[in-house]
C-alpha cells in the first residue's frame, strides 16, 4: 500500500513537472530544434526517481551527489553546447524541488495512512 501511494504521488509530481519544464524550455531552452536532446525527458524522470526514492528512504545525501554529477556532466559537455547556464541551473533546481516536495508529500501520506490503519485520527 505504501509504495502504491508513493507511485501515485511520483506520477502526479512528474505530470506537474512536465508542464513546468515545458514552460522553462519555451523561455530559456535552446531555440534551435536540433539542439534539443530527445533523451532529456527520460533522463530527467530517472534523475527525479532516484532522488525521490533516496529521500523517502532517508538518504538526503543523494542531493549532494546529484548536484555533483549534474555539474560534472555539464562541465564535460559544455563545449559546443547551446544551453545557457541559467536554463541548466533552473532545470536542476526544479528537478530537486519536485523530488523534495514529492518525498515530503509521500511521507505525510504514509504517516496519515498508518494512523488511519491504527484507528487514530490525524
Amino acid at each position: 500500500m505504501q509504495y502504491t501511494l508513493a507511485l501515485i504521488i511520483f506520477t502526479a509530481q512528474e505530470l506537474i513537472g512536465l508542464v513546468l519544464f515545458l514552460v522553462v524550455n519555451h523561455y530559456l531552452g535552446p531555440k534551435n530544434k536540433e539542439a534539443r536532446d530527445p533523451m532529456a525527458i527520460p533522463k530527467g524522470i530517472l534523475e527525479r526517481l532516484v532522488l525521490f526514492i533516496s529521500l523517502i528512504h532517508g538518504y538526503p545525501q543523494m542531493l549532494v551527489a546529484f548536484s555533483a554529477i549534474k555539474l560534472g556532466t555539464r562541465l564535460h559537455s559544455e563545449q559546443g553546447s547551446e544551453l545557457s547556464n541559467t536554463y541548466f541551473l533552473i532545470g536542476t533546481f526544479l528537478s530537486m524541488l519536485l523530488a523534495i516536495t514529492g518525498s515530503i508529500v509521500t511521507k505525510i501520506a504514509w504517516v496519515r495512512t498508518s494512523h488511519m490503519r491504527a484507528g487514530g485520527y490525524v
